[in-house]
């Protein structure tokens, strides 16, 4: 006889899913952090993030495979929202979300002064852009109005972050802009993974 309160199959990919995510998140906002400790270079006035991850930088090694690895941890988290997916719209949210998970770990992987990097660093900012448009506008198809309006606010707020920089004659390190895009997407990752759950 199966128990009732045992979780189903669906229920544990997801939850499973969920902490992925959630730990993607954890590394990448750690890997971050320490870095900017350890290096003795880095300026939120002058620098980007990306800089941490120099190869003459003491933050190098922490940084990189720090991305690395968070980008790899998001891909378990991409493909159940795409098992997920309950419109077209969040299918293509989802394989969105995907190549930014990818492009994460191709920064660390091509970091400065590669000429891959600039390449990558621009897929992932757009990809989770893109993802949270679609997946935000999925969830008001849906009649989820609530809270795909919150995703694609998110998604406004990303790209208000650049428009303010660049309209304000790009004061300090593009470190400001892509932290504000760093916080949006790991408030979105932590509200879906706790959805998930």
């Amino acid at each position: 006889m199966t128990n009732s309160s045992e979780p189903t199959p669906s229920t544990r990919a997801n939850r499973i899913a969920a902490a992925f995510g959630m730990l993607s998140i954890a590394v990448a906002l750690g890997a971050i952090t320490v870095a900017v400790l350890l290096s003795t270079r880095f300026s939120f006035s002058t620098s980007a993030l990306s800089d941490l991850g120099r190869a003459s930088w003491a933050s190098t090694a922490v940084f990189n495979y720090g991305l690395l690895l968070s980008g790899v941890l998001a891909l378990p988290f991409a493909v159940v929202l795409a098992r997920n997916a309950r419109t077209l719209l969040h299918a293509a949210g989802s394989l969105d979300f995907a190549l930014a998970a990818v492009c994460l770990s191709l920064i660390g992987v091509f970091a400065l002064p590669a000429p891959e990097h600039g390449l990558v660093a621009v897929g992932f900012f757009l990809a989770f852009t893109v993802a949270f448009v679609f997946d935000g506008a999925g969830d008001v198809y849906a009649g989820k109005q609530t809270r795909g309006l919150a995703t694609l606010g998110l998604a406004l707020v990303h790209v208000l972050g650049w428009a303010v920089w660049l309209g304000a004659g790009t004061p300090g390190g593009l470190a400001l802009p892509e932290l504000v895009g760093s916080a949006c997407l790991s408030l979105w990752v932590l509200a879906t993974a706790a959805r998930l759950w």
